[in-house]
């Protein structure tokens, strides 16, 4: 009788087959070493960029006394956004300067009383950066890039109100008799020289385009403005017609402000602070322009960490500090109305250009 293999046995596999699934592997863990070598690679790259290469980068800014304290909060957030800048992590330092004093510094020497020279400046309005571009046109790196914007409006006392109603830009000047607006120039003026550019162009008939040189240099406009300012009540500053207007007298009744100032100053002073009365018409604003500087002591590096920090202001939220303070910014609310200033609409005046802004300056400011 024949016998049987046992079934308890088993065949192995064949050298060759185990040397084929063992080089398999090799391969596939080789590639698999390559592909994770290489990513790592690339990320290191992608790294080393994100890193402050060249270290920290100052940046001085000057900027308008009323937006120091809400812009050193946006200052404070890019400084910690790990912001990079040609290989280096800028960290911005915001100082008030008076628009007047910071042009008288920046169209010759730099006073170091005033601290670190800026490679970036933020007045109020264009009628600073007008000038220190006719005064030195290289000065300006650029075009200056509005960050805010706040309309001209009357700071008008309460008990004067009724006066103001359904007043025109267009009609102002001749009114004066009754209005009996003080035109303050200087620091903090601004108001002013926004209302004689809105005025101006009310004469000129702009119809909300920006005015021209030649009309803002023209008879019409530039005698308006000179028996306006002629005729105005004399006060020593905005402020202290602000002031003014909340003790009893006659005198004066009004003061051109931008409407973000009238709201820091009424806050807390309750009923008897004045009131935002806002002309019908086509109104300037105060747009606050941000400009990046190209004179002795600014390097390359600073001019492009300035751009950037404009360029972080206008992104997102990160201007809200700037809302929230009563200046007005695209894509943010503006705070809620308050007994002085309702945040009403309004139209806007075109910006005009620089010679045109200079002229209505002159025009508007005491000889």
């Amino acid at each position: 009788m024949g016998t049987h293999r046992s079934g308890t046995g088993s065949r192995g596999l064949a050298r060759w087959v185990v040397a084929a699934i063992a080089a398999v592997l090799v391969v596939i863990a080789v590639a698999a070493a390559m592909v994770w070598l290489l990513g790592r690679s690339e990320q290191e790259g992608r790294d080393a960029a994100a890193t402050c290469v060249e270290g920290e980068l100052s940046l001085k800014v000057a900027a308008a006394p009323a937006l120091v304290e809400s812009l050193r909060r946006v200052a404070e957030g890019f400084n910690s956004s790990g912001t990079v800048s040609n290989d280096y992590c800028p960290k911005v330092e915001i100082t008030g300067v008076d628009s007047p004093v910071a042009l008288s510094a920046l169209s010759g020497t730099w006073d170091a009383k005033l601290g670190p020279a800026p490679a970036l400046w933020i007045p109020e309005s264009a009628t600073w950066t007008a000038r220190l571009a006719a005064a030195k046109p290289s000065e300006v790196s650029g075009q200056p890039t509005s960050i805010a914007s706040s309309p001209v409006v009357l700071a008008v006392r309460g008990s004067a109100r009724q006066t103001f109603d359904g007043v025109r830009w267009v009609d102002v000047p001749a009114r004066q008799p009754d209005l009996r607006i003080t035109l303050p120039t200087g620091a903090g003026a601004d108001g002013t020289y926004l209302a004689a550019q809105t005025v101006g162009a009310a004469v000129a008939r702009t119809g909300g385009a920006a005015i021209t040189e030649e009309a803002a240099r023209g008879p019409l406009v530039t005698g308006t403005l000179n028996r306006w300012a002629a005729s105005a009540p004399k006060t020593a500053n905005t402020t202290a017609a602000l002031e003014g207007l909340m003790v009893p007298s006659d005198t004066l009744r009004a003061v051109p402000t931008t409407e973000q100032q009238l709201f820091a100053f009424a806050r807390g002073r309750g009923e008897t602070a004045p009131v935002a009365v806002y002309p019908a018409g086509p109104t300037a604003s105060a747009t606050y322009p941000a400009a990046v500087l190209d004179r002795e002591g600014v390097s390359a590096a600073q001019r492009r960490a300035a751009s950037d920090f404009v360029a972080y202001v206008g992104k997102a939220d990160n201007a809200k500090p700037l809302a929230e303070a009563g200046f007005r910014v695209s894509g943010q609310s503006t705070p809620a109305k308050t007994p002085s200033v309702s945040f009403g609409t309004v139209e806007p005046l075109a910006p005009a250009a620089n010679p045109a802004v200079i002229a209505i300056a002159d025009a508007i400011t005491p000889k």
